[in-house]
């Protein structure tokens, strides 16, 4: 069996399809841990003329102007910030138009961040719409983090109206957040869907190396002759699997830290300690820092991605030749993304989590889930989806190597 083993990765790895997926992913994950940051803008004014910076100086430049803002979200941080809108607004009405960028880049930018989650924390209860920030006070500020619970409060009790055990169960998630939240600036939103992107393309790489495991040798009559030896069908079928998951994990490992060491060097290793309720929302349910989010969707997308290789291993096990088999790959790594983007609704929502791939994507992703409110109904019981975006995939990854291992052998006896 060892020996088998090693003889099929040398096949499969020798393959010249599977050197340039290989490549490929190397290069991806390169790619999208540095092209965020080119997107990088900062523009001031000087003597009448407008300069533009971009890239790693213009982050460099946003962050040294962020700095007082770094550490500990204090109340009195928030409240510093705004009264810097509140004086803004009241000299020039708004900050689009003929607003001055060398103010806003002095005394906006500096606490931008967290006025932001303060104006999304003092949302009207019954409307959820948050209010003008000439409305907001210096004592809502320093109630920030009372307000932060309420708002949860409000906000559950209209996305979740009719079910009051999600409300129940947000509450006490977000229990369990710690307070005070924590900023370092450079690190965005945009590096954290470049993550989700990442993880939908090593996902795709790989099921594109997997999905002629099986049927190539259909196509060549090869498997006709490896059926007749005395490692035939289950043996074969077993490390053809293994061959399969050892690649992928391999693929995934190295990829995953190169992705990561690029793009947490470019914008700060201190940035992993940034609280995710500073980065996207106040109320987000999980407990997690930047550095911690990132470790969850690296496990989610594990996770995610070895669901879809044992699925496309099942696939390239019942079809007949290789052109089946990737057009069907292409297809189940897609369909959910647009059929979650284009329909919506609770189908699309139930589809997505029983899916192995329903995690990887555009709008779909685990990452807008752990923001989300959505939860979903599993019998009597009520479930937050992300959990069932990471449970799922693992209990279907037995299943589907079953389905492989019996599909295989049955082929040997007809």
């Amino acid at each position: 069996m060892r020996r088998l083993y090693i003889e099929e990765m040398k096949r499969i790895l020798r393959s010249r399809s599977t050197i340039l997926f290989l490549a490929a992913a190397l290069a991806v994950s390169v790619f999208l841990a540095w092209v965020p940051v080119t997107f990088e803008r900062y523009t001031y004014e000087e003597n009448g003329e407008e300069i533009i910076l971009t890239g790693k100086e213009a982050l460099a430049m946003k962050k040294s102007l962020q700095a007082p803002a770094a550490g500990e979200v204090t109340p009195e941080k928030v409240a510093l910030g705004l009264a810097a809108y509140r004086k803004n607004l009241a000299l020039y009405g708004d900050f689009y138009g003929d607003f001055p960028q060398n103010i806003w880049n002095s005394e906006i930018l500096p606490y931008s961040k967290l006025v932001t989650r303060l104006h999304e924390v003092m949302a009207d209860s019954e409307s959820g719409l948050p209010p003008d920030y000439q409305e907001i006070t210096e004592e809502d500020a320093f109630a920030f983090y009372e307000r932060c619970r309420s708002h949860l409060s409000d906000l559950m009790k209209l996305e979740q109206k009719d079910n009051p055990a999600a409300q129940k169960m947000a509450a006490e998630m977000y229990e369990k957040v710690e307070m005070p939240f924590y900023f370092y600036p450079g690190y965005g939103t945009n590096m954290a869907e470049y993550e989700s992107l990442f993880l939908f393309t090593m996902m795709f790489l790989c099921i594109m190396i997997t999905a002629p495991i099986f049927c190539c040798e259909y196509q060549t009559g090869a498997d006709d002759i490896l059926r007749s030896t005395r490692h035939g069908r289950k043996d074969l079928a077993f490390v053809k699997i293994l061959s399969a998951l050892s690649i992928a994990i391999m693929v995934f490992t190295l990829c995953a830290a190169v992705f990561q060491v690029i793009s947490n060097s470019l914008f700060g290793w201190e940035c992993r300690k940034t609280s995710l309720h500073v980065l996207f929302s106040a109320v987000s349910l999980l407990n997690l820092n930047v550095g911690e989010m990132q470790d969850f969707l690296l496990l989610a997308g594990f996770c995610s991605l070895i669901g879809c290789v044992c699925f496309v291993l099942f696939v390239s096990a019942v079809c007949p030749n290789t052109t089946i088999s990737t057009g069907l790959t292409i297809a189940f790594s897609i369909f959910p993304s647009a059929f979650y983007m284009m329909a919506g609704g609770k189908t699309a929502s139930y589809l997505r989590v029983l899916l192995p791939s329903g995690a990887l994507g555009g709008s779909n992703a685990f990452l807008y889930a752990i923001t989300d409110f959505e939860f979903l109904k599993a019998g009597p019981l009520t479930v937050w989806t992300p959990w069932l975006l990471l449970i799922v995939p693992l209990l279907e990854i037995p299943l589907f190597l079953w389905l492989t291992v019996r599909s295989y052998c049955r082929r040997g006896r007809e």
